[in-house]
């Protein structure tokens, strides 16, 4: 089968992606990651179905499928395609975008037929230098083939501890004044992700998907910075848990928060600490657990 779709097009039978009528050199998953999508639509895959699919009998954590999604978009801009290609539904999965998904095309796909040239067959019998020559030959063939392949780029591995519980990403400008509390989450099993801008954050939560999202309230200037980031995610239906740590909180902030649907806001790192575990798996701890000191 052959799916067109607006500027692109996958060949089932030869799992290939095309681009403007270009053939792409991509992670061989890609098609794969296409053709589960299409056969979904209007329907969304959900990760788990996805990893099972496209990395079987292999364990992978879900950054695989978000690190896949990711180059498919980046991909496809490279290929002068801007629009929306991969829409992420948080908390359920991946659909293919709306715009595609309604334009999709099937055509049964012909086989190649593979026109087979008979030669004359070798002699039975060969000289001892005629056999020299031939493995000599194969020895230099299978040699370069050696050095081909093993002077491919090797896709960048990402790993994560394998006893991590989840993942937080932390916003703050001045990432040092918060080493005490990374160090007590981290041996909660937390992993945390610490970025230092809006614009850092913003990429990494369309790359990747976390559990929690902590941030200061004041940063690069700007006084309102964390209340700008929760409402810039809400408006695109992103409702990550998202919790802020602050010096100072005003009553006026603290409404603006629940007006955005904050989940809390903490000025010490108690508090913070209550706030951030019942988003885990793990059973949260009591305040009179906590070590503060770290």
């Amino acid at each position: 089968m052959i799916y067109q779709i607006a500027c692109f097009e996958i060949n089932t039978l030869s799992k290939q992606l095309s681009i403007h009528n270009k053939v792409v050199k991509a992670d061989q998953r890609l098609p794969d990651l296409f053709i589960e999508l299409v056969n979904h639509y209007p329907n969304h895959c959900s990760k788990s179905a996805l990893i099972e699919t496209l990395w079987p009998d292999t364990v992978v954590s879900d950054w695989s499928i978000s690190k896949l999604v990711s180059e498919a978009r980046q991909l496809f801009k490279q290929y002068g395609y801007q629009q929306e290609v991969i829409q992420t539904l948080h908390g359920r999965g991946y659909r293919l975008a709306s715009d595609l998904g309604d334009q999709i095309v099937k055509i049964e796909a012909q086989p190649v037929q593979t026109k087979i040239k008979h030669t004359p067959a070798l002699p039975f019998m060969m000289s001892t230098q005629g056999k020299w020559t031939l493995f000599a030959g194969l020895m230099l063939i299978c040699g370069v083939a050696w050095l081909l392949v093993s002077n491919q780029p090797q896709p960048l591995q990402k790993s994560e501890p394998v006893d991590s519980i989840g993942r937080l990403l932390w916003v703050d400008d001045n990432p040092h004044n918060n080493l005490t509390e990374k160090r007590y989450l981290e041996k909660q099993n937390i992993t945390v992700y610490q970025v230092n801008s809006t614009e850092e954050a913003l990429t990494s939560l369309e790359l990747y998907e976390f559990d929690v999202i902590i941030s200061d309230m004041g940063r690069d200037g700007e006084v309102l910075a964390g209340l700008n980031l929760l409402k810039s995610l809400r408006e695109k239906n992103n409702h990550t848990p998202f919790l802020f740590y602050t010096i100072v909180l005003t009553q006026t902030q603290q409404n603006i928060i629940e007006q955005y649907q904050g989940q809390g806001v903490a000025v010490e790192a108690q508090k913070l600490y209550q706030l951030v575990l019942p988003f885990f798996e793990n059973e949260p701890k009591t305040a009179a657990t906590f070590n503060i000191s770290g």
